[in-house]
């Protein structure tokens, strides 16, 4: 089974960032879905490796990624929870 990993950054001057963060971690908490977190802060190769895998050089956490199979960003988390659609999103289902 794949891990579900959420990029995160625990050094960010923006408020939006850090309550996006604390959102997902809230709602996969809430819905007791096992992740890891993983903090690029600590290292510019996580920060590259979340952006590779988000096939984007400007993407910013949080980015949701399960195994090698990219998720999306906190928009799409958000969708996927308002349409019910979280597992499939997540690539649980």
């Amino acid at each position: 089974m794949s891990t579900l990993k959420v990029y995160s950054t625990s050094v960010t001057g923006s408020r939006e960032i850090k309550s996006q963060q604390s959102e997902v971690t809230r709602i996969l908490d809430g819905k007791n879905i096992k992740y890891e977190l993983v903090d690029i802060s600590q290292d510019n190769a996580l920060r590259e490796e979340m952006r590779a895998k988000a096939g984007n050089p400007k993407a910013i956490p949080p980015q949701i990624v399960n195994g090698d199979h990219y998720c999306g960003d906190y928009e799409l988390f958000v969708e996927a929870v308002e349409q019910n659609t979280l597992k499939e999103f997540l690539k649980l289902a």
